[in-house]
């Protein structure tokens, strides 16, 4: 069989105006989204120290972020980088992913400024 390849056009998703900013450490995930206005909101995760049961709450992590045009994921390297592969596993782009390694622990207010 003989035949072309076409490769297919690139969608990406139009963009949403939000962006989100998670701090993660050992024992709960904040996450701030804002909008283009001054609005935000707010979520706090438990994430549980056993690492058996820590990547459902990375998942519930990743789901509360929801659809953004870009996240800063901020904490410490071993549960930012899991963090950042469950937000890719869910589907989110991994050009829409920044992070950094931040001294905490970090506040509402710090994630929204």
């Amino acid at each position: 069989m003989h035949g072309t390849s076409h490769p297919r056009p690139v969608e990406k998703p139009a963009a949403t105006g939000v962006n989100a900013v998670v701090w993660i450490e050992p024992g709960r995930a904040l996450i701030v989204r804002g909008g283009e206005g001054t609005e935000t909101s707010s979520v706090e995760v438990s994430i549980p120290t056993t690492p058996a049961i820590t990547p459902p709450a990375l998942a519930e992590v990743a789901h509360s972020i929801g659809a953004v045009d870009r996240v800063l994921v901020l904490g410490t390297d071993e549960l930012r980088t899991a963090l950042e592969r469950e937000i890719v596993a869910i589907g989110h782009r991994p050009e829409t992913i920044r992070d950094a390694e931040t001294a905490g622990p970090m506040d509402e207010a710090a994630l929204v400024e």
